[in-house]
């Protein structure tokens, strides 16, 4: 009684929010958010900021951002340029229209402008319109910030030139100011250069010497901590693949002195070391070995065993201490893979075994013990997928050589793995079967889920799943928690594709300027 209850009160609440949800009513918009970072609030900033601020401007001129995925393999500054071509950003009489670009995936942003505006930005860097906090907020990837930040740095540029200079004078006389601008920067930078000269001549000296002292110093000090920290072992230094000079020369270089804190104590060299041998000498031994020895499979099966964290850090403690060699610890390999196909073996009979005595009717609803065998039987697969996962990750393996566990201990504790597997799977198999039963009943809304791509098909049914609880939720609260998030995911592609609908009717401007291209 007391599940039916609760299931009750989520029904009115799910039917609420499907009967309240709000329809987004788009006007023309500014933004063509193609890669769906941007918020909604976000983009009626920006287009406010269009509208109330740039426009207010002489000349009226026109602001737009573009987020993409990416690239395309094309360099951002064809891509920019295409965008004027193809929407004509500014006034035709002014060529003033701006366009911020954004791609997301190769972490490159320009903004684009007309040669009516070339006179505020040539001389811009990308830093002058986003500084480190701004590119700290893309790299935590906080666009709907970060395009606020820039979007405003972009305005005040323009207000600054329209209160100096006044913009309808530079759309009359640009290339005549320009050229005036940089002639006084050319007699400026002169003076300055002579001055510069003079005093290079004397000070050069000092300079590269400092830079070299300094260089110096902390190839001297790495050296120093190292030898005093003594964990290099003298094998390691005999070792053909192992280049000391090489070696002192990485470990002084900026990046590395500062990560492992100046080598000031013992464990930090010890881990630079490790750091080292997995990542420039190993690989050499290893490509030395499969030269000596081709045999592809074995090689394969060392190299996969390496990039399973526990296992690169057991071979690389073993290697340190008593030389261990790759020969061995692919024979190791190769008999720790012998033995877990019986343990293997082993988990998957008893899962089959351990499933059909499973009780699974405190998970799930009464009405729904007709779908056990089907439940179970989707447990059991998405059970045996994991343990695949977990072979090809060498998980096992790295239990079993890390003497995390010995074998025995492993077979010994085969039913607790067993059962941690059911637990991890469990909730995805019953949201699975309870929704292929909603299918069955309602074959149009899985006609609407398939319509959406394979992403947002995929962020849909993730969501579904999050809020989904197979003790509470009987056929028909799935079916309305499914045209919940479908009713959510038709707004958010909306929104997403809004600015496609909306993005356009702008002045007629072209002839791009330029532009100012950064990273982050």
């Amino acid at each position: 009684m007391k599940k039916r209850v609760v299931g009750s009160s989520i029904l009115v609440v799910i039917v609420m929010f499907v009967l309240l949800v709000p329809q987004k009513v788009f006007g023309q918009s500014f933004v063509k958010d193609n890669a769906g970072v941007l918020s909604t609030e976000t983009i009626a900033k920006i287009n406010q900021l269009n509208q109330e601020r740039f426009q207010t401007l002489q000349g009226s001129p026109e602001y737009a951002v573009v987020t993409l995925k990416n690239l395309d393999g094309q360099s951002i500054e064809t891509v920019t340029n295409q965008l004027f071509d193809e929407y004509s950003f500014g006034q035709s009489a002014y060529n003033n229209g701006l366009v911020f670009v954004f791609a997301i995936e190769d972490r490159e942003f320009r903004l684009g402008y007309g040669d009516g505006l070339t006179y505020i930005f040539s001389d811009l860097s990308d830093d002058d319109l986003i500084d480190e906090d701004t590119k700290d907020l893309l790299r935590d990837e906080d666009y709907d910030q970060a395009v606020l930040n820039a979007s405003d740095r972009v305005y005040e540029e323009m207000k600054t030139a329209d209160e100096t200079v006044g913009l309808n004078k530079i759309y009359a006389d640009g290339q005549q100011l320009l050229a005036e601008k940089k002639a006084r920067e050319a007699a400026e930078s002169k003076k300055f250069w002579l001055l510069f000269w003079q005093l290079v001549s004397s000070v050069s000296a000092l300079i590269i010497a400092a830079i070299s002292g300094v260089i110096g110093w902390r190839k001297r000090q790495t050296k120093k901590s190292f030898q005093a920290a003594n964990v290099i072992p003298p094998h390691i230094h005999s070792d053909p693949a192992f280049d000391e000079k090489a070696f002192y020369r990485w470990a002084s270089k900026r990046r590395n002195y500062q990560t492992f804190n100046h080598y000031i104590v013992a464990g930090e060299c010890l881990k630079a070391l490790k750091m080292y041998l997995l990542s420039e000498v190993i690989p050499r031994q290893l490509a030395e070995f499969e030269r000596i020895s081709p045999q592809p499979a074995r090689n394969q099966m060392i190299q996969q065993a390496l990039k399973n964290p526990q296992l690169a850090d057991q071979f690389v403690q073993e290697y340190m201490k008593d030389h261990k060699n790759l020969k061995i610890f692919g024979q190791e390999l190769a008999q720790g893979h012998d033995t877990l196909r019986t343990y293997e073996t082993q988990l998957l009979r008893q899962l089959k075994e351990q499933l059909r005595d499973y009780d699974l009717t405190g998970d799930i609803l009464a009405e729904n013990a007709y779908l056990i065998p089907q439940y179970k039987k989707e447990i059991q697969q998405l059970a045996e997928e994991e343990i695949q996962r977990r072979s090809r990750n060498n998980d096992y393996l790295a239990m079993l050589l890390t003497k995390e566990k010995t074998y025995p201990e492993m077979v010994q504790t085969s039913s607790q793995e067993i059962a941690s597997l059911i637990d991890s799977v469990k909730t995805d198999a019953l949201f699975t079967i309870d929704l292929h039963e909603v299918y069955k009943n309602h074959p149009d809304l899985q006609k609407q889920v398939g319509d959406f791509s394979g992403e947002d098909r995929s962020e849909l049914l993730n969501n579904a799943r999050r809020e989904y609880n197979p003790t509470t939720m009987d056929q028909s609260l799935v079916y309305l928690l499914l045209i919940n998030h479908v009713t959510r995911q038709e707004q958010v592609i909306a929104e997403s594709k809004s600015s496609d609908s909306d993005f356009g009717g702008f002045g007629g401007g072209s002839s791009s300027g330029g532009g100012i291209s950064g990273s982050w």
